[in-house]
């Protein structure tokens, strides 16, 4: 008589094959192995498109887990790959990179204004996205994760705060977020209601930001009128408090500040990092094109390692393992629906052929050009 399974076992399997999705066992396009392409689908009766890098050992029958990258405003996609070096093998490794265009390269940010692109649209986007992704290739369904910058940070807290939308998503990372709608006295905060308690987040923030300030901004500036924006403080006390935190930690080594927050029991399901002399730019310990068009040289903090690290400790269904909280490198504190069309973006596999797609389309005067001349003000 054939012996049962432990539930245990049994429930591990089931776990294993619960997390694969339709793509699975399909061959993809090799124009995204290794490289980034260009990819339209339809949205809401919209041709709206995203940019996507499958690693260059990409596997059809292993899942693999995939990072959304949300871009600022004024840039597309493909830029903000360039700018964080994302998917550089040496922070994806096996990880399906994603990154989407908002429509006129914003997002929406819920705010009520003349020509703003409606939340719902750029929400159904991203589902519209992600069903896409799971019935052309083999992702790990427990393992999706999102990050962005600016104006695509204050999306990715949109996206936390969608029951439905969110309850994708395994874990955040917004970077230099614009949080707008979530200031005192603002619908923001009352109407977040994230999938899953602790919503694990890790976010970034510079002290000498005056794109998006650290104190905040008010919704005019020499009588011109701004989308106003939180003090970051108050923003994350609005995540405290609906994550269930207490515990806070701070380790402050020179000019970084790092937080942590123990969120419903599971350690560190909150981080963040206050970074003095960091302006509105990507975080990165080598030179980026942000970091050079705003004169500014690398951080003290190296905001791939942090986010990937910090992503790779939780699961979708499962809220956190028991891995220390990230720590910082190189001097930072360390702490106790539609029809699909694909076209490559350039050729070469790696990092060496990832950075020449980008340089060969643009050039790299050109880079610094777009960056500096929009004073990558990504809001």
């Amino acid at each position: 008589m054939a012996r049962l399974l432990s539930p245990i076992l049994l429930s591990l399997l089931l776990k294993d094959v619960l997390a694969q999705t339709a793509g699975c066992g399909k061959n993809a396009t090799k124009a995204v192995i290794g490289n980034i392409g260009a990819v339209n689908i339809t949205s809401s009766k919209m041709t709206r498109s995203f940019y996507l890098n499958l690693p260059p050992d990409y596997d059809p029958n292993t899942p693999h887990a995939a990072v959304f990258g949300f871009h600022g405003s004024g840039v597309n996609g493909l830029l903000f790959e360039a700018d964080t070096r994302l998917s550089d093998p040496q922070f994806a490794t096996d990880k399906i990179l994603v990154y989407p265009n908002g429509l006129n390269d914003v997002w929406a940010t819920g705010v009520d204004a003349a020509g703003a692109t409606p939340l719902d649209w750029d929400l159904t986007f991203i589902q519209d996205l992600l069903d896409n992704l799971r019935e052309n290739y083999c992702i790990d369904d427990q393992r999706i994760y999102a990050t962005g910058i600016s104006n695509g940070g204050g999306f990715v807290n949109r996206i936390a705060c969608s029951p439905s939308l969110g309850a994708n998503f395994a874990a955040f990372a917004p970077v230099s977020g614009a949080y707008t709608g979530y200031e005192q006295n603002s619908t923001g905060n009352s109407t977040c209601d994230p999938f899953k308690l602790p919503t694990p987040i890790l976010s970034i923030h510079g002290g000498n930001d005056t794109t998006v300030p650290y104190n905040g901004r008010n919704s005019s500036i020499n009588s011109t009128d701004i989308i106003a924006t939180p003090p970051i403080e108050y923003w994350l006390q609005g995540w405290i408090d609906r994550n269930d935190c207490t515990n806070q930690t701070e380790t402050t080594n020179g000019t970084v500040h790092h937080f942590t927050w123990t969120c419903a029991g599971v350690e560190s399901a909150m981080e963040h990092y206050k970074v003095d002399n960091m302006g509105h730019y990507w975080p990165s310990t080598t030179p980026t094109f942000s970091q050079v068009s705003a004169g500014a040289p690398p951080t003290p903090i190296d905001g791939n390692t942090l986010i990937i690290a910090f992503f790779d400790r939780f699961t979708k269904n499962v809220t956190g393992t028991a891995t220390s909280p990230s720590s910082t490198q190189s001097g930072g504190p360390s702490t106790t629906s539609g029809g699909t069309t694909t076209s490559a973006a350039g050729s070469g596999t790696g990092a060496a052929g990832r950075i020449d797609i980008s340089l060969a389309n643009v050039g790299l005067a050109v880079m610094i050009s777009i960056f500096g001349g929009l004073g990558f003000v990504m809001v």
